[in-house]
């Protein structure tokens, strides 16, 4: 008899432990997800203001009604790479430097984060 509350003493005590182990986890694995929400958040607001500013200068540049993609690759250490593509029938017939030229332009409105990296595709 005792033998067997033993063993059920023993189940119970794995089964507690068990318990704890993953609150514990889920209460880590929800801080970070609440750090990389507020960075999401963060980087949206950036990404908004400098497609209005992207769009502006292509307007600007005679590129009315240019589609615009911005689309993004993020790491686990905070990185984020970048590519912006571009659709506008004038591009097709633009020079390589003329493209290169507005890329730069381009880039000079992107927000320059240490942790980010950009790409254009014109």
């Amino acid at each position: 008899m005792t033998y067997i509350r033993g063993k059920a003493f023993g189940i119970l005590t794995v089964l507690l432990v068990l318990i704890i182990v993953f609150c514990v986890r889920g209460t880590v694995m929800s801080r970070e997800g609440g750090e990389r929400a507020q960075r999401n958040r963060f980087y949206a607001a950036l990404e908004e203001q400098y497609l209005e500013e992207a769009r502006r200068l292509l307007e600007d540049e005679g590129f009315k009604n240019c589609g615009v993609d911005l689309r993004w690759v993020s790491y686990e250490d905070g990185r984020r790479e970048y590519t912006m593509f571009l659709h506008h029938r004038r591009l097709e017939r633009m020079s390589e430097e003329d493209k290169a030229a507005l890329a730069g332009r381009l880039s000079e409105a992107d927000f320059h984060g240490e942790m980010c990296t950009f790409t254009y595709e014109l």
